[in-house]
């Protein structure tokens, strides 16, 4: 789920919504399952959080851009077809 939230802000840069928001609009996941992945993305330094209410808080991509290229590379190598065996 961490991989599909950064594939959609990868191609969204500029994208910030509610862990509601991811689960609904971003990914089509539960919000409970979105909710840890944003943690776990968060504590990673992936994503950073804003309070905007009480204890809501709205997710954004990263604006470090050496991480950005890191995880572009990292998930380009993840997406590139295995070769045969025995080829």
């Amino acid at each position: 789920m961490c991989r599909e939230i950064v594939q959609y802000l990868m191609r969204h840069s500029e994208a910030a919504d509610t862990a509601r928001g991811i689960a609904d609009w971003w990914i089509r996941r539960d919000v409970a399952s979105t909710m840890k992945a944003l943690l776990k993305l968060r504590e990673c330094g992936v994503v950073q959080s804003y309070a905007v209410q009480d204890n809501t808080f709205v997710y954004a991509y990263t604006k470090n851009g050496v991480l950005r290229q890191a995880l572009a590379r990292y998930l380009q190598g993840r997406m590139l077809p295995h070769p045969a065996k025995g080829l």
